[in-house]
């Protein structure tokens, strides 16, 4: 099988006006770099980002990139458009992944595969790993993480302060209750379009204002090649970067050096390039297809190969509850506010040393209005119903342990699909009985995990007021009713297929048999190294990207 632009339905190769007015791809006659990144998500976008800007006087650092430049794409969340009609329109779609059993399993979120990967996420929220969690991460990750890098994740994304008035008065009052003993209560930090605003949310006087609440990786990579179309670097030092550039192999060759040999998706040709560090930034199902078809594989040890591409997770999540409500005592909460907060747990335990809250709870009012399509303060005015009572939802999202019963399997001989294993059929059940105890140590059937849930829904519910009486749930329906339960995970931030030092439970030692080391290089190699979701060790109950983002910062320093 040989590969071609639609091996993947969302991979879309293409050049476009919007590419060639912004910025040039490298075109020096040398194929030899220092470091090349292969993928510019999350990970790859702010490794490289952050080596430019620390080693680029003296390193030449590639970035090599399946996907495309999609301008749409990349403002997907505030397009005036369904976001479903704007991935569609531009053939970004929904991977979606049949297994030979029959089921069908939704791994990614559209867009996918365009320059900045998938770092396009709902309206730039950044939660943060809790201290509890941290717990399952090696010893030395874990300190790095804890001891500024993760603070540091949050400046490098622009991170904002408040989302307004309303959502700072809530948070206030809340911290008053009594959830404050189990849960920290914040508002959610967004981040902010880079480079444009200051961390106050005020125009940073280069280029132009842009309030869009985004932040994409892309801008990054775009701002450090030059915005100069038909300018050159050459073969200067400083970061290159091709597009629609899909690699094929990872040869290791004398001397500690790798070649890498690449496809143009634009027109199938072959092209080789050397370096003699390389990164693999592709994402949690691309960097295990990727190693275990290298050439190299077979080199590795075997304990390592045994693990590539085991361990998919994601973390659960419930479904939404709703109620209305028209203040929180004093406190007005009018249907023009808007705030997303997040109760974060605190991870205590209780005798039997089981995590009493193993989740956070992540709560919207008007989500709306947080939504940037309904939020461009430079935006016309859009016909969103300001009268009447606000409405505020709340959702459960648990962590979860490396699960070794998912897997990406290898592709046929050849091939580039494999079969994906990620276990979400009948997925009550399988928390209550695997995931939840290794979890938290709960040996809860389905009514008593249903009534933690519903506890903590009485108590968030009961400090906001709905006309002069206390809020309960839309038609009374609770957790364990009317189909209020679970879902099937929230299926697009997939970690662990290549992963680091970690503990199987809450309770286990430290497990050293691992695809990377703490450093995140490959087990086996000297200078192949990993930096994407895969390495995760746990799938944290906050969306894991300022962990990434905090992984690429400590990457970049241990090169230099």
């Amino acid at each position: 099988m040989s590969f071609n632009s639609s091996t993947y339905s969302n991979l879309l190769s293409a050049t476009s006006p919007q590419q060639e007015r912004l910025f040039s791809q490298y075109q020096g006659s040398r194929t030899d770099f220092d470091i090349i990144i292969i993928g510019s998500g999350i990970g790859g976008g702010v490794l490289a980002d952050d080596l430019a800007d620390r080693l680029g006087k003296q390193k030449r650092i590639l970035v090599l990139e399946a996907g495309s430049y999609l301008f749409p794409s990349h403002v997907y969340n505030f397009s005036r458009f369904p976001n479903a009609d704007v991935a569609d329109k531009f053939e970004c779609r929904t991977f979606n992944q049949h297994s030979n059993e029959g089921d069908e399993y939704y791994i990614h979120e559209r867009p996918q595969l365009n320059l900045g990967g998938r770092s396009i996420f709902w309206s730039g929220l950044i939660p943060t790993v809790q201290d509890w969690e941290l717990d399952f991460f090696a010893p030395r990750v874990r300190q790095d993480l804890s001891g500024g890098l993760l603070a540091e994740a949050g400046k490098k994304m622009n991170e904002s302060i408040t989302m307004g008035t309303t959502a700072h008065d809530v948070v206030k009052k809340l911290r008053q209750s009594s959830l404050a003993q189990d849960f920290e209560i914040r508002e959610t930090p967004r981040a902010l379009h880079q480079p444009y605003l200051t961390e106050q949310g005020m125009p940073a006087g280069k280029y132009f204002f842009e309030p869009t609440g985004v932040f994409n990786t892309a801008e990054l990579l775009i701002n450090q090649v030059g915005l100069a179309p038909g300018v050159s670097r050459g073969d200067d030092p400083g970061l290159h970067l091709l597009l629609n550039r899909y690699v094929e192999d990872v040869q290791s060759m004398p001397g500690n050096q790798f070649t890498l040999v690449v496809r143009n998706t634009l027109n199938g040709q072959i092209e080789n390039f050397q370096a003699g560090t390389v990164v693999l930034a592709g994402g949690s199902i691309e960097s295990p297809k990727l190693l275990r078809r290298s050439s190299l594989f077979p080199s590795l040890p075997g304990g390592v190969k045994s693990l590539v591409g085991l361990g998919l997770t994601d973390h659960p999540t419930t479904d939404w509850i709703d109620t209305l409500t028209t203040n929180m005592g004093e406190v007005p909460i009018p249907k023009n506010a808007h705030a997303k907060i997040v109760f974060y747990s605190k991870g205590r335990r209780n005798a039997q040393n089981q995590i009493l809250y193993p989740f956070n709870v992540e709560m919207n009012i008007n989500h709306e209005y947080w939504h940037l399509r309904e939020n461009d303060p430079g935006a016309a005015a859009v016909p969103v119903n300001n009268s009447g009572a606000s409405r505020m939802q709340i959702k459960f999202s648990f962590g979860n342990c490396l699960d070794d019963q998912n897997q990406v399997k290898p592709a046929p001989p050849f091939g580039y699909v494999p079969d994906i294993v990620f276990k979400n059929q009948k997925w009550m059940e399988y928390l209550a009985t695997s995931r939840f105890p290794a979890l938290a140590g709960w040996q809860k059937n389905y009514g008593e995990i249903f009534e933690v849930l519903n506890d903590i829904t009485y108590r968030i519910f009961s400090e906001f007021d709905h006309h002069g009486s206390k809020c309960r749930p839309e038609n009374e329906i609770w957790y364990g009713q009317g189909g209020k339960g679970f879902g099937l995970g929230t299926v697009h931030h997939a970690v662990g297929t290549l992963r680091m030092p970690h503990r199987t439970s809450y309770t286990g030692p430290l497990q050293f048999n691992s695809v990377v080391d703490e450093d995140l290089r490959v087990v086996g190699t000297q200078h192949l190294y990993v930096c994407d979701m895969s390495v995760m060790p746990f799938s944290s109950a906050a969306n894991p990207v300022r962990t990434l983002v905090a992984l690429a910062l400590r990457l970049s320093k241990h090169f230099g």
